[in-house]
């Protein structure tokens, strides 16, 4: 008699729980489920495919609080969002269920400074991997590179995680260290590093001035690298020109390896240098009458760039910065060299879920994927380079952790690394200089 008053308890219950969900499922989130402009059945099968699915979530809910061994975990919260981060993350790596502690504080961030590591980091295979770590940060003082997998932080596996809680964890008060288990497949190395985490300042131009003599051969040859996008990207590029147009330079090569992308402004303001006024540098196209075709038009400004330009581009190479290397591609402005890019160029936003539904959670979802001026795809292709250079991983390495060969004095040791790259885009410039200068009928 009591297992049967027991069970109509839970029936009821269930009944109640599934009304609800199905409440919610067909009205409040309607607009969801029938996006404008998709294409869908009659309104009677979308209802019914609605109730179906709102009523099986709800059975497969009540049946786990009834059976399952350990009551605390049976939540309704708790598995409701277990339930929402799964099905976020199923849809693309970039995709992300926002629990309230997680929509706080993706509202409370600062921009350009943050207590953590100095690395951008990504979903490769499904394993956490550094992108880029950020020079001269904690995480590069620590000789971490790109391509190093995080298999473990604090001793808690990785495998499980999403990438905005794989960054909540990294993050954290400045002056306490993080404990990572780090394997990297190029030397098949596992490994224990300990980084303590810092305010990190990021910064976005480094290594300005001409190649050297011995390497340009009487060329007056300018080199910059972006480490990656942010506010004062355009005007830190502006000093540069600046800079190497008083010291000379009648030729570029702009370095964009391992830059990791950042704002997209901020690469429209860079490609605003090399192109006229209301020139179309990117474009963004989503599903939805309402996120549809956004252009993004080049801006006016004092600095402009008209010497012949390389871009180095290669594997690490994403999203903004594939924004520019495509953007001056496209137009003529410059020759790319190097491999294809990464291939990151869609479009995230952060929406807040009705409140009047649940409490404060959110979804960052993605809504759109850049194009190319000439509307080529970005996302899951990349930029393929006018100019193949291929380097190994190892190269790569060496390269990224000991900077910019070609700016050395040629009693540095540093300079007698090889950078096969940076060395064709020299001669790709110096023969584009002789053939400018012997074609000039002042001569």
């Amino acid at each position: 008699m009591v297992s049967g008053q027991s069970r109509h308890s839970r029936s009821s219950v269930s009944s109640l729980f599934s009304f609800w969900l199905v409440g919610f499922f067909l009205f409040g989130l309607s607009a969801w489920a029938a996006p404008e402009g998709a294409k869908t059945n009659s309104p009677t099968q979308t209802e019914e495919g609605r109730y179906r699915s709102a009523l099986l979530f709800a059975n497969v809910v009540e049946l786990i609080r009834d059976a399952y061994l350990d009551p605390e975990k049976t939540d309704y919260d708790k598995m409701t969002y277990a339930a929402l981060r799964g099905l976020l993350s199923s849809l693309d790596p970039h995709s992300q269920f926002l629990d309230p502690e997680n929509y706080k504080l993706i509202r409370t961030e600062t921009e350009g400074q943050f207590g953590g590591l100095g690395i951008s980091i990504g979903l490769v295979e499904n394993q956490l991997t550094i992108n880029v770590p950020i020079e001269g940060g904690p995480a590069y003082r620590a000789g971490l590179l790109p391509g190093d997998r995080i298999l473990k932080i604090e001793g808690h596996g990785t495998q499980k995680l999403t990438l905005g809680e794989a960054i909540r964890k990294l993050r954290g008060r400045p002056g306490a260290p993080v404990q990572l288990t780090i394997y990297r497949p190029s030397d098949a190395k596992m490994m224990e590093v300990s980084v303590v985490r810092e305010m990190i300042q990021v910064p976005t131009i480094q290594d300005v001035g001409l190649i050297s003599e011995s390497t340009a051969r009487g060329e007056k040859i300018g080199y910059l690298r972006i480490t990656q996008f942010g506010e004062r990207t355009d005007k830190e590029f502006d000093v540069a020109i600046t800079r190497l147009e008083k010291e000379g330079a009648t030729a570029l090569i702009l370095d964009l390896r391992d830059n990791p992308g950042g704002l997209v402004d901020a690469a429209v303001q860079v490609v605003s240098r090399f192109v006229p006024n209301g020139t179309l540098v990117v474009a963004t196209e989503g599903r939805k009458a309402t996120v549809g075709r956004v252009e993004y038009l080049s801006r006016t400004t004092a600095r402009r760039v008209h010497w012949p330009t390389v871009v180095l581009v290669n594997g690490n190479t994403a999203s903004a910065a594939e924004i520019v290397a495509g953007a001056l591609q496209d137009l003529g402005k410059a020759v790319l060299l190097g491999e294809t890019t990464f291939g990151k160029g869609s479009v995230q936003t952060v929406q807040r879920v009705d409140p009047s539904v649940t409490q404060d959670v959110g979804v960052r979802l993605t809504t759109a994927h850049y194009t190319t001026p000439s509307r080529r795809k970005i996302h899951g292709v990349g930029i393929e380079p006018d100019i193949t250079a291929r380097m190994t991983r190892a190269e790569e390495q060496t390269i990224f952790s000991q900077r910019s060969p070609g700016l050395k004095k040629p009693d540095d040791p540093v300079a007698e690394i090889q950078d096969e790259p940076l060395d064709r885009a020299v001669d790709l410039l110096r023969g584009w200089k002789v053939v400018a200068r012997r074609s000039d009928p002042t001569r």
